[in-house]
């Protein structure tokens, strides 16, 4: 099946080299000045405000214009904060990927698709504020975004957040600490509404501890305090998990209606009618009526204040999702331009990605990330020209394929076999990454780091002799430890494209070697079932572990995927579950210390270079290859959209997007 590539082959590589060629040509823009993260020391550490306004006197797209000469709407002046975020070369991509970053157009309607209801990944990124940010998704040059400043003080355990004085959300209110004592206080405070306080703001970020200090300094400003080193906390209020600022700043004013300690019952009697509950679950309307960032791209969060670059609105039809600019948005370019550029986004749905291809194909659609495929480049290069769009090459946010194996399952035979080094070593030299690479990724990808990525069937072969794996079946499979054929069996849902190509080769790999490996596509829902359960011995699915070293991800310890039971130990404090090995146990120690420092510390760095270690030397981890290529699409006529990095990235920059 593999061998019927070479068109496709030849016409993808014909496009890498080209963009190889463009991106060796394009001019450098100068490197603004780096915003240093903060870092962890004995005194005080204090992160950077963001680059001061601009002298010149800031402007706005005509549409807001308009409405302020109707007198609906009041100045730009008075909608910014008194210290915008000023965005220009590198601040939200880096001038690496993005080297012709300018001053952008105010005009035009963005459009997407969507083949989920109600959801779209792209638009969701691009309507994701975070408290601290920095270019791409990482956390190196990390600054204040929604904040104007912060400090981090006594051994990594006292944070001062300021907000940017004179913010507003989007209907005009006033952005104070009102609104994050609201969520604290209101929401993760009241049972009803929050059951379980959340561990990211709990001391040390451990589910153990109790819930930080919480103290109002001002309208502006407030500290949480740690009884332990937490400078991970930063990495909670950045990028980390697309979380967004609304696990800490919610519009107060507008939700205090649909709470019981400031509204009454009988204002409520509508929606819970409507909804059809009784007066005893009044948080139920809450719920409903708040939209947390993950939300916002649902119809029910229409006109809802946000800080967001763009407000959802009504579009009179579930098929179709609507936005409109933010005209109280925080951002500024270098000129005083008001962001965003583009007014509007809408987003059509359709039955599934394939009808989303078509729409692409038609020149409908003027940005796409999250649904292309590898496998579409030749159909996407094909017909950029005729229907207006370029297909950039960028790089995934995650590696899309990794093998795990369940060193917990509960098979003493199979324990026995898959938690001895040589085999796990074995099972790395089997492996044929290239040809994984090649076939499946039509070599737009590199040979993992993450572990040796050589490939030898022959080393395979002694080490598995070694173990006592030297005796075979009548199919030429070895023998376990208990007599019998020695199989696993690899379950995995339908989760990616590529994943089913890749489990048939790495079959063809294990047999080559004398392995047997079952692979069986099932029900996405039930093999995480059976994961939770400890039930599944080995799988196939995307791992994020290696690609962000800065710690934006801290997931570098057992997971349901490959140690459940070592996981279900650890989570509580030695209880349940089974106790894991030494160096299992110094991955969770060196994480614990992760989540003490501050990113990209000389504390984190080094931890986080002893967690490598450790799975590059131990073999826990099999990813089958890393920095797989993105196609981005993207409208020939839009400005400012990056030309490599990770293509997630570009969805956060979508504010300094503009139609040229």
């Amino acid at each position: 099946m593999f061998k019927n590539r070479l068109f496709a082959v030849l016409l993808i590589m014909t496009f890498v080299l080209s963009a190889c060629s463009s991106a060796a040509t394009a001019t450098q823009a100068p490197e603004p000045t780096a915003a240093p993260a903060a870092t962890s020391a004995p005194a005080a550490t204090t992160a950077p405000a963001a680059t001061m306004a601009p002298a010149a006197q800031y402007s706005e797209s005509p549409m807001l214009a308009d409405m302020v000469k109707a007198g609906t709407l009041p100045p730009v002046e008075e909608r910014l904060p008194q210290e915008p975020f000023v965005v220009g070369p590198g601040t939200l991509i880096t001038t690496t990927d993005l080297p012709d970053w300018q001053p952008g157009k105010y005009g035009g309607t963005l459009r997407f698709a969507n083949a989920s209801a109600n959801w779209n990944p792209d638009i969701f990124i691009m309507a994701n504020e975070n408290l601290l940010s920095a270019p791409g998704i990482g956390l190196e040059g990390l600054v204040p975004n929604i904040l104007k400043s912060y400090t981090v003080e006594d051994d990594n355990k006292v944070f001062t957040f300021e907000l940017r004085k004179g913010m507003k959300w989007s209907d005009g209110e006033p952005v104070t600490t009102e609104d994050v004592r609201f969520v604290w206080e209101d929401e993760y405070l009241n049972e009803k509404i929050s059951p379980t306080f959340p561990n990211k703001f709990r001391s040390g970020g451990s589910p153990e501890n109790d819930p930080m200090k919480f103290e109002i300094i001002d309208d502006y400003s407030w500290r949480l305090t740690s009884t332990v080193p937490y400078g991970g906390l930063l990495r909670e209020i950045s990028v980390k998990g697309w979380q967004g600022y609304t696990d800490t700043v919610q519009p107060a004013h507008y939700l205090k209606n649909y709470h019981i300690d400031y509204t009454t019952l009988d204002a409520l009697k509508g929606d819970l009618a409507e909804l059809n509950l009784t007066e005893g679950e009044w948080w139920q309307v809450f719920t409903n009526k708040r939209c947390l960032n993950w939300d916002m791209t649902n119809p029910r969060c229409a006109n809802y204040p946000t800080m967001n670059p763009w407000v959802p609105t009504d579009s009179g039809t579930p098929q179709l999702l609507t936005f409109e600019r933010n005209p109280y948005y925080y951002k500024v370019d270098t000129e005083g331009q008001q962001l965003p550029y583009i007014d509007k986004l809408i987003s059509q749905q359709v039955n599934d990605v394939e009808a989303l291809t078509l729409k692409v194909l038609n020149g409908d659609i003027d940005y796409v990330r999250e649904s292309t495929a590898l496998v579409k480049l030749p159909l996407y290069k094909q017909n950029e020209d005729k229907a207006g769009f370029n297909v950039t090459l960028m790089d995934n946010h995650v590696d899309p394929t990794a093998l795990f194996i369940n060193y917990t399952y509960d098979d003493e035979n199979f324990r026995t076999v898959v938690r001895d080094l040589r085999f796990r070593q074995a099972v790395n030299y089997a492996i044929n990454r290239q040809e994984i690479i090649d076939n499946v990724y039509f070599g737009l990808a590199q040979l993992p780091t993450l572990v040796d990525s050589e490939y030898s069937p022959e080393k395979a072969e002694a080490l598995l002799d070694d173990m006592g794996l030297d005796k075979k079946d009548a199919d030429g499979y070895r023998i376990g430890p208990d007599g019998k054929t020695f199989v696993i069996l690899l379950e995995h849902g339908a989760w990616a494209p590529d994943i089913v190509p890749a489990t048939e080769l790495l079959a063809a790999h294990f047999k080559a070697v004398g392995l047997k490996l079952d692979v069986k596509q099932e029900d996405s829902s039930l093999v995480g079932t059976k994961q939770a359960a400890n039930e599944v011995q080995a799988t196939v699915i995307w791992d994020v572990q290696p690609m962000w070293k800065d710690g934006t991800w801290t997931d570098y310890v057992p997971t349901n995927q490959w140690g459940p039971l070592w996981a279900t130990w650890y989570n509580s404090g030695g209880t349940d579950g089974e106790e894991p090995p030494d160096d299992i146990k110094q991955l969770y120690k060196d994480n614990e210390g992760r989540v003490a420092a501050v990113p990209n510390s000389p504390e984190d760095t080094a931890l986080a270079n002893d967690i490598y270690r450790i799975l590059h030397d131990d073999l826990w981890i099999f990813p089958l290859a890393e920095k797989v290529n993105y196609a981005m699409i993207s409208s020939k006529k839009l400005g400012n959209v990056p030309i490599s990095g990770q293509a997630i990235g570009a969805d956060y920059s979508g504010e300094q997007f503009f139609f040229k």
